[in-house]
């Protein structure tokens, strides 16, 4: 389960110069290092600042793409599924991934089909429902060439129709804070969701290498050794016959070869040397899953610390509005305190105005009633009254009900 509170974990996902870390500075403002060439610039997990969006604290994770031009493919995938598990250990889950993909591209290749396969596997079919896949670089291509490609990428079974069948979502993005944001926005209600290698490596205790994408990567990578070895000898075998018949004409071609087969056989050993990272860990993968785990518990800190200011903020709220309401009380009680000398006065009079308040039925008309009936007569009435008065019921008036109404106290007499 994820902690209490409202913070929010979002993966950012792709293939290298798709606009990850474009995508994260435009949403959170940061400033992770932007790549413009053909070389990466992001070969491990970057976490952003958290963002307050509809009253949420969101975290986006950078991560690098499975064709970096530092790392291999199992060396990235171990880096990743290390920064999941951690982060899964820890109690937290990802409310979303976001695998973002260039619409300027001409064709969607054998490598990006590969990324995204990994990226399918990594996730798992019951997580698609929290994946949204994002086409940005629209200024790239016109509106009919891009609206052709959506069309090709949403339908056709070896890009992303199957996972848009699985519940995923496919959102054009124009490279504005505020269509990231809108994006964004899409996760910040959703349930968060266990990954499957999360699951595979914490709760079933396997390897990378024995999970769903390790084997899928482990496949790959046999596939294309195979592929190296036939390769190389059909090379050193056309090699070796044209250096037989030692011919001159032949050497600028016995070059190219020998340069060909040296770049299948440096292809050869990354294929291996993958291959052998994916099965094996070795002293520096372990110092990137030492690294990758220290990220994710510092992620841990900081939302912590987040949260720890959220509450002080409400904490000095509430002593503000407990001081405001003391400083009312005293004001009302002072008010209270004033109002009683002049209530019996108050009492008294309307108890002359209203003959049904006291009791007494037809009582004798006051003096100003007099006066106002018969003229005549208020001179006598008034001395008769004052000679002999009529003798007055003891009468103990109730205290006053004070009524409060926002703010204002009212004496009811």
């Amino acid at each position: 389960m994820n902690p209490p509170g409202n913070s929010v974990l979002i993966g950012v996902m792709g293939a290298t110069g798709a606009g990850k870390s474009t995508f994260v500075n435009l949403a959170s403002g940061s400033s992770l290092r932007i790549g413009y060439g053909l070389e990466s610039c992001t070969s491990e997990v970057e976490v952003s600042p958290p963002l307050a969006i509809d009253g949420k604290n969101v975290t986006l994770i950078d991560t690098p793409g499975f064709d970096d031009t530092n790392k291999s493919e199992a060396e990235i995938l171990t880096l990743i599924a290390d920064f999941l598990a951690t982060t899964y250990e820890n109690g937290r889950k990802l409310h979303g991934v976001i695998f973002i993909h260039r619409i300027s591209d001409h064709r969607m290749g054998g490598v990006a089909r590969k990324n995204f396969r990994l990226f399918r596997k990594l996730c798992g079919d019951d997580a698609m429902r929290n994946v949204v896949i994002v086409t940005n670089m629209w200024g790239e291509v016109t509106e009919d060439i891009g609206a052709s490609r959506e069309r090709e990428l949403a339908g056709n079974e070896l890009f992303f129709k199957n996972a848009l069948e699985k519940g995923a979502e496919m959102i054009r993005h124009d490279n504005t804070s505020k269509s990231a944001h809108r994006i964004i926005k899409r996760f910040l209600n959703g349930a968060p969701e266990v990954l499957s290698i999360q699951r595979e490596v914490v709760d079933e205790r396997k390897p990378v290498a024995e999970t769903a994408a390790g084997k899928d990567l482990h496949a790959d990578l046999e596939e294309q050794i195979t592929k190296h070895r036939q390769e190389i000898q059909e090379v050193r075998s056309e090699l070796e016959a044209l250096m037989a018949q030692k011919d001159q004409a032949h050497q600028e071609e016995i070059e190219e070869l020998s340069v060909a087969l040296g770049d299948l056989k440096s292809q050869l050993t990354k294929a291996q040397e993958a291959n052998r990272v994916l099965h094996e860990e070795t002293r520096a993968d372990r110092v990137e899953v030492e690294k990758a785990k220290r990220m994710a518990q510092e992620l841990q800190v900081a939302e912590r610390e987040e949260e720890l200011r959220r509450v002080e903020e409400q904490r000095r709220q509430q002593l503000k509005s407990a001081e405001q309401l003391s400083l009312l009380r005293g004001a009302l009680a002072k008010s209270e305190k004033a109002v009683p000398a002049q209530a019996p006065q108050a009492i008294s009079s309307r108890e002359d105005r209203s003959p049904s308040s006291s009791g007494r039925s037809n009582p004798e008309p006051g003096p100003e009633v007099v006066s106002r009936n018969n003229p005549s007569k208020a001179t006598a009435k008034v001395a008769s009254a004052t000679v002999t008065p009529p003798p007055r019921q003891s009468f103990a008036p109730p205290p006053p009900r004070v009524e409060r109404r926002s703010g204002w106290s009212c004496v009811i007499c």
